[in-house]
C-alpha cells in the first residue's frame, strides 16, 4: 500500500471513530472523502525546513499506528511557512505546513483540501479564519482556541472542529503541535 493511502485510511478511521456532537456530520464527510479515488495533482518537490527538527518529538507523542504511517509519508511532503501579519515572536521560523490533498498537494480526493500543520513548542499559530468548515485530527500535543471558547488540549487522536468563518488559533506547548487539517468542499 502506498504511504499516502496507508496514512489517509488510518486518519479517516480515526476521524470517523472520534467525531461527536457538531463535528459528527462534517467528520463523517471527511472520512468518506478520504476513501474517494485519488485524482492527479502537481505536487511540489519534497522539502524540509529547519522547524521539521521537531517532527521526531511530535511522532513520540502520536498514536503508534499514525506515527508509523506519518513517518513513511513524510519524505514525500513539501513543507512551507506562511506569512501572517499577526504572527508573534518565533512564528516565522516556528511553524510549517505541508499540503497533502490539493491541486498542489500529493494528490486530490473529492474536493477535500488537506495538509499537516507543525507548530514548535512555545509558538502560537495566530488567530485566523476561512470560509470552509474545518476538521483537525490532532496527532501530538498542543492547545487549540476558537472564538467564544478557552484554550484546550484535545490530545493525540482528538478532533477540533471549526465552523465556517470562526476565528481560531493553535499553539505548541512543551511539545510540538502536529495535526492534519481537512477543509471541506462546499
Amino acid at each position: 500500500m502506498r504511504p499516502i493511502d496507508r496514512f489517509l485510511t488510518l486518519a479517516g478511521s480515526h476521524v470517523a471513530a472520534a467525531v461527536t456532537g457538531p463535528a459528527r456530520i462534517p467528520g463523517q464527510r471527511v472520512a468518506a472523502l478520504l476513501a474517494a479515488p485519488p485524482e492527479p495533482s502537481e505536487p511540489a518537490p519534497p522539502r524540509r525546513l529547519p522547524v521539521c527538527r521537531f517532527l521526531d518529538a511530535a511522532c513520540a507523542e502520536m498514536q503508534p499506528d499514525l506515527a508509523s504511517a506519518f513517518r513513511a509519508l513524510e519524505p514525500d511532503l513539501s513543507w512551507k511557512t506562511r506569512a501572517m501579519t499577526n504572527g508573534g515572536p518565533g512564528f516565522a521560523e516556528g511553524h510549517a505546513s505541508a499540503r497533502v490533498l490539493d491541486p498542489n498537494g500529493l494528490e486530490q480526493r473529492g474536493g477535500l483540501v488537506s495538509g499537516f500543520s507543525l507548530v514548535a513548542p512555545g509558538v502560537t499559530y495566530p488567530e485566523h479564519d476561512h470560509p470552509p468548515e474545518e476538521i483537525y485530527l490532532v496527532l501530538s500535543g498542543g492547545e487549540w482556541w476558537k472564538a467564544g471558547g478557552a484554550w484546550h488540549a484535545p490530545g493525540p487522536g482528538g478532533i477540533v472542529h471549526n465552523p465556517p468563518g470562526i476565528l481560531h488559533a493553535m499553539r505548541g506547548t512543551s511539545v510540538p503541535l502536529l495535526a492534519i487539517w481537512f477543509l471541506l468542499p462546499t
